[in-house]
């Protein structure tokens, strides 16, 4: 038999021979209420038992696929635990959830002495980043936070999309929005879910990617947030990616793609390192 050209048959990534590839494992944490939730971890892939290292949560709904994920090699090869959270989603009060479920599986990780509970960030894209900054509206848990393509506010959304038209009401009152409600029935959910009315409570700082071309969610819902927080004189970048779509500069050219990746990894840098210096000095304060 020959060996050397089964190999040449199996080889079929050679590009990948110098490259390092995360291990991930699935863990098991309750939330809030004492619920069992799962959720996926991926390790630095330098990884040195003992030691701790910073964090980021990309958030959605449920995960518990750990197979080969572009997203956590990035953040991985950054340097950074990367993890996926599942979290329970309840018709009526669905951002009560992420912070119920994310959370307890980040206490989870900074007891086994895995994670620095200062340098923890989150982001998400689509329904992930409309949970990203409504997540920040939470707590102050987070060092640092990304909304991607995201929604930020419910109402102005509904009619927004034109590509999609009733589309987002049925969303929102009966589909992944689960407020369970119309508009004109549950007023106070919407405004509940809705983070740019809760502006003032975010002490977190906060990065904002939208693409011009998105035919999902567009940028100017997004944007609300980000005029929202300079009149309220806290900390925000917003880009958008004029070439770019659902997914910003990632759903875009080869140059944006770039770009989006090297904003956030400086973005999650830059405060990291400050939330380092403020505990070094003795600022840390204790969070919720």
């Amino acid at each position: 038999m020959n060996f050397s050209s089964m190999k040449a048959l199996t080889d079929l990534n050679p590009w990948m021979a110098d490259k390092k590839l995360t291990r991930s494992e699935l863990i098991t944490y309750r939330n809030a209420d004492g619920k069992e939730l799962k959720g996926v971890l991926y390790y630095p892939v330098d990884y040195e038992l003992g030691k701790t290292y910073p964090l980021v949560c990309e958030v959605y709904e449920q995960f518990f696929d750990n197979g080969y994920n572009r997203n956590m090699n990035l953040i991985t090869n950054h340097g950074y635990f990367a993890l996926r959270p599942s979290v329970d989603l309840e018709m009526g009060y669905p951002g009560e959830a992420w912070v119920k479920g994310i959370t307890s599986a980040i206490n989870k990780l900074v007891d086994e002495g895995k994670v620095d509970n200062d340098q923890v960030g989150v982001h998400g894209v689509s329904y992930g980043g409309y949970a990203t900054s409504l997540l920040i509206t939470q707590t102050d848990r987070f060092a640092a936070a990304i909304n991607i393509s995201g929604k930020v506010n419910i109402i102005s959304f509904l009619g927004d999309s034109p590509k999609i038209g009733t589309r987002n009401y049925s969303a929102a009152e009966n589909g992944q929005d689960r407020i369970g409600g119309s508009l004109w029935d549950e007023p106070l959910k919407y405004f509940a879910t809705s983070a740019v009315l809760y502006a003032d409570r975010i002490k977190t700082p906060h990065l904002i990617l939208t693409g011009e071309g998105d035919w999902n969610v567009p940028g100017t819902n997004s944007r609300e947030l980000y005029y929202a927080m300079r009149r309220l004189g806290k900390e925000v970048v917003w880009v958008n990616y004029l070439n770019g779509g659902h997914g910003a500069g990632a759903a875009s050219d080869e140059g944006d793609f770039h770009d989006h990746w090297n904003r956030i990894f400086d973005f999650y840098d830059k405060q990291f390192k400050k939330a380092k210096e403020k505990k070094e000095a003795g600022g840390s304060e204790a969070v919720e």
